[in-house]
């Protein structure tokens, strides 16, 4: 599983950032600085605690050692955060939204939109180019 380092992620988001904003739907947290590592880690913080479970299960964390991440789990992890918003949209909260005690919109952001955004960034910066 790959391992980037904070200072690398922060060099990796600057380099595509017009591409993160465009493409990715990617949002930075100031307009007046460029953007930096805490830009994507704020997109993964936000999550429920039985979210961050998930996400580290499936080898999207952080810690020392800078961001984790496994492509090959990308396609799970964006499964439950599409299932977030679709079952919140359809008022369906007895299904992830029960197992992952999720309650309001915010939560439907956190959990879902935050995830594919951040997804979406780390598929644009380390995916395999088309």
């Amino acid at each position: 599983m790959p391992v980037v380092s904070l200072n690398q992620l922060t060099t990796d988001l600057q380099s595509c950032a017009k591409q993160l904003i465009e493409q990715a739907g990617f949002v930075p947290q100031a307009m007046d600085r460029p953007l930096d590592a805490g830009d994507l880690l704020f997109y993964l913080s936000e999550t429920s605690m039985p979210m961050a479970a998930f996400l580290r299960k499936h080898g999207l964390f952080s810690d020392a050692d800078g961001l984790h991440y496994d492509l090959a789990q990308f396609g799970a992890i964006s499964d439950l955060a599409s299932k977030v918003i679709n079952e919140r949209r359809a008022g369906n909260l007895d299904g992830v939204w029960r197992e992952f005690d999720l309650s309001t919109d915010d939560d439907m952001d956190n959990d879902g939109g935050y995830i594919l955004t951040a997804l979406a960034a780390l598929e644009l910066m380390y995916g395999p180019k088309k």
